[in-house]
């Protein structure tokens, strides 16, 4: 029995994994001996992923749906009808007609290969399907390693990174405890299993760690800290105005602040969950300039969801894609006639109505994946596709470094590599036009930049949304877990996720339990403006009054969540809005 090594791409961490293997068959998880990143320690996602390539209810063979139905098909079926498809639509409607998306769990040569395939085809799209917070994290700021905080005297955390990016945990417990005097700040609306670690929590109102960044500038320059000439808009912020929009205080924001600058190393770790976070491009930027005011030793680490999120928004930067808000838009707007997806599930990520009719409304829906999720019921062609550890690959990790690994085995029953299946469709297909399709040059960049209007315009633009919540309304953010990654698309097929991180639940604190009635397990209607769910209570003392959490890995809590495209171009990262009551 030999092992062979891989990367897992179910973060952005890229941490070593290592499979037991008899013939072609992977047995199972083992003890990864080698020296590289995180080496011998892997979340549950890592340590499960070969159930990937063995699971049952994988997609085995490509499907064509044939009076409604998804049956079995042969390859050279499948193609050609996906191929026969996409020429007629294309003379029909012209090549612009045709959109595709592809995902960031992809390598970088797939993601290329997407981005070839849709030039071949003259499509009027090609985008890739980021989870909401992970572009504006990434699209104009750089972060540090690891390193970074292994060396750290003092960290501060934004969001539950112990849960998002399991595997860092012990470097940051340890930064905490290898030396008196070391300190962890964690900036969380909700008692997280990071802020249970704190030295301190900052438990602000949520979406509002922007305005806690801003006042953590304010009391920089009020101490002394910063240049008096440095970043002069900081001395026109109200701080009591934003504190109070927080919910936070003078001193603890004060004590964050001076700690960071005195400390020898320290590391400002930025870890946003899906919905929670109000302008996550301006709180990376904002982080970015907290490192740099507070002396030499200083780091920003921003932390995505995804594995190849850095390398995927290189290629749509180099190759003119779309953000995926803009083709979101485009396609409820009846732009286009037919869709390709590859690994993408934009129903369970962004679920909503306008874009379920939308999808469905299409001449064309094709799809390559590994399971049959949301998009796959409306899929007319489902062709099989491989996980990463079934080819070679490289990516982007959230630090820049790029990862390599080798395939621990070949695609299981009958799927394909996704470079292969793009061979295929080419070959098929031809090419249908002789140019690519219009495009913004760098749309994320034009979308997503903070310098676009001022640092303190975009401040109080948070300041304002924070306060505009109606009495009896509940702000709604987007939980992480352990075990799933981003809309549980893939890993919500795995038996062990669904039992240790279930769907279906809201947890809500104690006190707003009590004054509606509501007890631990009950049934409880959750009502949006875009969506009205029947969930099972959680009652918890880990939230303030007046917010409430789901799984962001649940596509049917998600769509509680408006998915409408905002004045900068993107989607809100800020938390929702819901009431709920106790179902009769």
């Amino acid at each position: 029995m030999d092992t062979l090594l891989s990367k897992c791409l179910l973060c952005s961490l890229g941490c070593d994994v290592a499979f037991r293997v008899k013939g072609e068959a992977v047995v199972g998880p083992e003890f990864c001996e080698t020296g590289g990143s995180h080496s011998a320690r892997v979340c549950a996602r890592g340590l499960y992923g070969a159930e990937l390539m063995t699971h049952p209810q994988r997609v085995a063979t490509p499907l064509m749906r044939r009076d409604g139905v998804l049956r079995e098909a042969s390859w050279p079926v499948a193609i050609d009808s996906l191929a026969s498809a996409l020429k007629s639509i294309a003379s029909t409607y012209g090549p612009e007609s045709v959109a595709v998306v592809t995902e960031p769990t992809r390598s970088t040569a797939e993601l290329e290969a997407v981005g070839r395939l849709a030039r071949s085809l003259g499509a009027g799209a090609v985008s890739c399907m980021f989870e909401p917070q992970d572009l504006p994290l990434v699209a104009h700021e750089e972060s540090a390693g690891v390193a970074a905080v292994v060396e750290a005297n003092c960290v501060i955390v934004l969001g539950d990174v112990f849960f998002s990016h399991a595997v860092i945990a012990k470097e940051i417990i340890d930064a905490k405890y290898t030396a008196r005097g070391n300190s962890l700040f964690v900036v969380d609306p909700r008692l997280s299993n990071t802020a249970w670690f704190a030295s301190e929590h900052v438990q602000n109102r949520p979406g509002t760690e922007a305005l806690v960044l801003a006042c953590v500038l304010k009391a920089l320059r009020a101490s002394g800290k910063m240049a008096a000439d440095a970043h002069a808009w900081i001395d026109s912020i109200d701080e009591k105005t934003l504190l109070e929009a927080a919910g936070v205080g003078r001193d603890a924001v004060a004590r964050m602040a001076r700690t960071f600058a005195d400390a020898g190393k320290a590391a400002l770790v930025v870890a946003p969950a899906a919905r929670g976070m109000y302008d996550v491009a301006l709180v990376a930027r904002l982080a970015r300039l907290v490192a740099e005011v507070s002396g030499e030793q200083k780091a920003c680490v921003l932390l995505p969801s995804g594995g190849n999120v850095r390398g995927a928004r290189q290629a749509a930067a180099k190759s003119d894609w779309k953000p995926f808000s803009t083709l979101m838009s485009e396609l409820e707007a009846g732009k286009y006639r037919a869709l390709l997806s590859f690994g993408a599930d934009p129903l369970a990520a962004f679920p909503s109505p306008a874009l379920s009719k939308a999808i469905s409304g299409l001449d064309l829906v094709a799809s390559v994946s590994l399971f049959r999720g949301e998009f796959e019921g409306a899929s007319s062609v489902v062709l099989a596709g491989a996980s990463w550890l079934e080819t070679d690959g490289s990516a982007v990790l959230f630090d820049d470094s790029v990862a390599e690994w080798k395939s621990v085995g070949s695609p299981s029953w009958g799927a394909r590599t996704l470079s292969d299946v793009i061979g295929l469709i080419e070959a098929a297909a031809g090419q249908t036009a002789g140019r690519p399709g219009s495009s913004r040059r760098d749309g994320a960049s034009a979308v997503l930049d903070p310098s676009r209007s001022t640092l303190t315009a975009r401040i109080e633009t948070v300041r304002a949304a924070a306060a505009a919540r109606a009495g009896d309304e509940l702000s709604l953010v987007a939980l992480p877990a352990t075990g799933h990654a981003g809309a549980g698309a893939v890993t919500g097929w795995m038996q062990w996720a669904q039992d240790v991180f279930p769907g279906g639940f809201c947890e809500l604190s104690a006190q707003d339990a009590a004054a509606l009635g509501i007890a631990e397990n009950d049934s409880v209607t959750v009502e949006s403006s875009t969506a009205r769910l029947d969930l099972r209570a959680k009652v918890t003392d880990r939230l303030k009054p007046g917010v409430m959490a789901v799984p962001g890995y649940d596509s049917s809590a998600r769509a509680l969540f408006s998915w409408q495209v905002g004045e900068d171009g993107w989607f809100s990262t800020g938390p929702g809005s819901v009431r709920v009551r106790r179902k009769q």
